[in-house]
């Protein structure tokens, strides 16, 4: 299977060497980090908001539909702008929105005004991920691109760690849970401050600016249909699996989700078994991007996609199908095995391409919109069949990924 790139004529693209950037992109490194810890606390704060406001599950994944509608609708035009005027104004634009949305979720205690502030928040993301990920190129050598786009959203996977435990912490000391988006606020805030006094890179001239006809042809291209599809499907299997981490256990294993009212500040960050295994599913995920960061280097990034993509659906099947002792090491051995997928099936497909990167960025981006639909179709199956066969749909998406990872034709190397 040979690896394919797609080239526009010579005329379109100027290509510079980028100058290393190591401040920069430790604040981007920082940005995803963030953006980990706001968009992943939600597998835990969903059943707390079912119990806050008597939500059927089908409503309660409406949360993860309102982010993930949001990075479907906006990313393709973040990406436009982005090639238009440069990274660094989208950048700032999706930060400052993840602030003021974690403001008002802190402060506004209303179940559709947090709905609302939610798609807020995917709107942040969605800009900030779409002009941050080619953004990455330019802070460092082109071939280090697979290695930096893995390590900076590996550090959106610790970040994704730590959300549920500083929620637990929050919770133990006698806050309500919307404290932790006040702290988010503030972190963002400064994040936004740091980045607006920072030199940002110019983006790659282009002698002939993208013009709109053009997303057509890139929506009709095989390598941005098959490896749209994937990240569709990913997203979609991460984000199914992850918000119903804690309900499963509730409704298949009796053991529910508690947090300690006393102790010290160590027990304060020890949540329950069920918040613990959503914080080690997106803790592993981002170990394993640092990890793995090393090994595609080494061994290649189609060969680790075949392979992490078959052992996630092996532990996602160990866990909900295994003995209640594999349950907690299935989801999180799940959350270490999805580790490179997005970024492997993104940076693939970008790199088939030579000409206007930040669109294809927004295109590829767009296909997460599968977080906004999976959640809620799990939740709404649980309803009927029960957690256990609802969790079958991640499970087939992940198929789909693996099947994607042995027959797709993005270049890797």
């Amino acid at each position: 299977m040979n690896d394919v790139a797609v080239d526009m004529p010579a005329t379109d693209v100027a290509i510079a060497t980028p100058a290393r950037r190591p401040g920069l992109l430790l604040l981007m490194i920082a940005s995803y980090f963030m953006f980990g810890m706001v968009m992943n606390v939600l597998g835990v704060v969903i059943p707390l908001v079912i119990t806050q406001y008597r939500l059927s599950l089908f409503v309660a994944g409406l949360l993860a539909f309102a982010f993930y509608i949001a990075i479907g609708l906006l990313s393709v035009p973040a990406g436009i702008l982005a090639d238009r005027f440069g990274s660094r104004e989208i950048v700032l634009a999706g930060l400052g929105l993840m602030t003021l949305s974690c403001i008002g979720i802190a402060w506004i205690h209303i179940f559709a005004v947090m709905a609302v502030l939610t798609f807020g928040i995917g709107a942040g993301v969605a800009l900030l991920q779409t002009a941050g990920n080619p953004l990455i190129i330019l802070l460092d050598e082109p071939d280090h691109y697979h290695r930096n786009l893995t390590l900076t959203i590996g550090f959106c996977g610790v970040g994704a760690f730590i959300g549920p435990l500083l929620l637990s912490y929050i919770q133990s000391s006698g806050h309500p849970w919307q404290t932790t988006y006040a702290v988010f606020a503030v972190l963002l805030g400064t994040i936004f401050v740091s980045l607006f006094l920072m030199p940002f890179p110019k983006t790659a001239p282009v002698v002939e600016k993208f013009k709109l006809s053009q997303v057509g042809a890139l929506l009709a291209h095989p390598i941005v249909i098959t490896y749209g599809l994937g990240i569709f499907f990913y997203v979609g299997a991460e984000v199914g699996t992850a918000s119903w981490i804690v309900k499963f256990f509730e409704q298949v294993h009796g053991i529910q989700q508690q947090t300690s009212s006393g102790g010290g500040a160590l027990a304060k960050l020890a949540p329950s078994l069920p918040a613990l295994t959503v914080a080690l599913f997106w803790g592993l995920q981002g170990l394993g991007r640092l990890i793995s960061s090393y090994g595609i280097q080494k061994l290649g990034g189609r060969g680790i996609l075949r392979t992490y993509s078959i052992l996630a659906l092996a532990c996602l099947l160990l866990a909900v199908y295994g003995p209640v002792g594999t349950v907690a090491w299935g989801f999180a051995a799940c959350g270490f095995f999805t580790s490179v997928l997005f970024t492997l099936l993104f940076s693939g497909a970008v790199k088939s391409f030579t000409w206007s990167q930040s669109t294809i960025s927004g295109v590829l981006c767009a296909a997460s919109i599968g977080g906004a639909f999976i959640p809620p179709l799990v939740g709404l199956t649980a309803e009927h069949t029960g957690m256990r066969a609802a969790m079958l749909i991640p499970a087939t998406c992940f198929a789909i990924v693996a099947g994607i990872a042995f027959l797709g034709k993005a270049r890797f190397d």
